[in-house]
């Protein structure tokens, strides 16, 4: 959809051969387009249980539902308007934030007999214990004096660098130049992990500034990083049928894939989550895609 030429549609309205045709409503896609401008064509519902929209559309085909994979359960069911929920099974827990494979909680008895035991769906692989008593303590001091150690030793060089900092001087007025004492790989990795996490708040966008937004990832999303970026929230068939429509244009295969990322999720979480997945995917593209839409004005 040439995107220059789409300016003049309205909020509800997306840009086909000349014409502004009005959005499908949610569970259904666009079977004819419009015949005459403002005007909506011929929506046909999606199939219950293989495809949905969650949102008003444009799309020519509804969006493939989600299935759950080995290791995991079906928490809500794929409608017409909303994808499948999965989570992990009893007795596995996910790694990743994607939770894209869900493992196996394991662990070894003394005899080093690995055994599984009875666990939930959380995060942490280590729940359960193999005994009671004195197993557990076996488990407990050890990971006491582990952590006593680490703490000790984080103590030790904060101290280190704080008084690099304080000898740090100005000669004239007495006051501290600002250079941060260097750290060593483990130190400053533990700064690292303290670091606050940060609230990103999107404002309320027109469709040229979704546009311009959606320009600016495609612009510093490296191509071999795009695929990846996707995959966090389109299916493989969704990314291959964009792909054969458009197998010339990237910018324009970037830009489809991006429509249906905001038909599921909707515009405003739809950057928020583009944001977070390219933040665990490339760091240097993710800070200057944050700090381009942030002097935009489009998210603070």
């Amino acid at each position: 959809m040439p995107r220059a030429r789409a300016e003049n549609c309205g909020e509800r309205e997306y840009f086909h051969e000349d014409r502004c045709c009005v959005f499908c409503e949610a569970g259904t896609f666009v079977a004819n387009h419009c015949s005459a401008s403002h005007s909506r064509g011929k929506c046909d519902p999606c199939k219950e249980g293989e495809d949905f929209t969650a949102h008003e559309n444009g799309l020519e085909e509804c969006l493939h539902c989600r299935h759950c994979k080995e290791g995991q359960m079906i928490v809500r069911p794929c409608t017409l308007t909303q994808n499948a929920e999965c989570r992990c099974k009893r007795g596995y827990f996910c790694a990743d934030e994607g939770c894209e494979i869900c493992q196996r909680h394991s662990q070894r008895h003394p005899d080093r007999e690995e055994i599984t035991p009875n666990c939930s769906d959380t995060t942490d692989p280590g729940c359960g214990s193999p005994s009671q008593g004195k197993g557990a303590l076996v488990l407990v001091i050890p990971m006491v004096s582990l952590g006593l150690g680490l703490l000790l030793v984080f103590i030790l060089k904060k101290l280190k660098c704080d008084k690099a900092a304080s000898t740090d001087k100005d000669a004239e007025g007495g006051l501290t130049t600002g250079r941060m004492c260097s750290c060593d790989a483990t130190s400053c990795d533990s700064y690292k992990v303290r670091e606050p996490k940060c609230q990103i708040i999107v404002k309320d966008l027109s469709q040229k500034e979704l546009r311009d937004t959606f320009d600016v990832f495609i612009k510093e999303v490296p191509p071999q990083q795009w695929k990846r970026l996707m995959k966090t929230c389109l299916q493989k068939n969704d990314i291959d049928t964009i792909i054969s429509k458009f197998p010339d244009n990237r910018e324009e295969q970037s830009y489809q894939m991006l429509l249906i990322w905001r038909n599921t999720l909707g515009t405003k979480q739809c950057i928020i989550n583009l944001l977070d997945a390219l933040r665990h995917i490339d760091a240097k593209a993710y800070y200057n895609v944050a700090e381009t839409l942030k002097s935009n004005n489009i998210i603070s």
